[in-house]
C-alpha cells in the first residue's frame, strides 16, 4: 500500500456557513536545494465545504490557496512532516462591488 500524507480542511463563507464548490490548489514550496517538487494539485470543496488532497509523506512545505466566485481568494502555508493529516481552514470574505 502506498504511503501518503493528507492536506485537508474546510472553506467557510464570512457568515460561518460552509462554502461548497470552492477551488483549492496545493503547491509545494521549493526548498533551498532546488530539487524537483510535486506538481500543483487541485480539488473542489464538497457540500460541507471540505477538501482532502493526498501529498507525498516527506517533510515539505506547501502553499494552499482557495478561490470561489464572488469571494476574495486566500492562501495559507502548511507543513507536512511525514505520514500525517494537516488541516487548513479558510473563511472567505465576499468581493465588494
Amino acid at each position: 500500500m502506498e504511503k501518503y500524507a493528507i492536506l485537508g480542511g474546510s472553506v467557510f463563507r464570512d457568515s460561518g456557513f460552509a462554502l461548497p464548490g470552492a477551488k483549492v490548489a496545493v503547491e509545494a514550496i521549493p526548498g533551498p536545494d532546488g530539487a524537483a517538487r510535486p506538481k500543483r494539485i487541485e480539488a473542489v470543496t464538497d457540500a460541507r465545504g471540505e477538501f482532502a488532497i493526498r501529498v507525498p509523506p516527506t517533510p515539505m512545505r506547501y502553499t494552499v490557496s482557495v478561490r470561489a466566485n464572488g469571494f476574495k481568494p486566500d492562501r495559507k502555508e502548511a507543513a507536512i512532516q511525514g505520514e500525517e493529516r494537516v488541516d487548513v481552514f479558510f473563511r472567505l470574505e465576499p468581493v465588494s462591488n
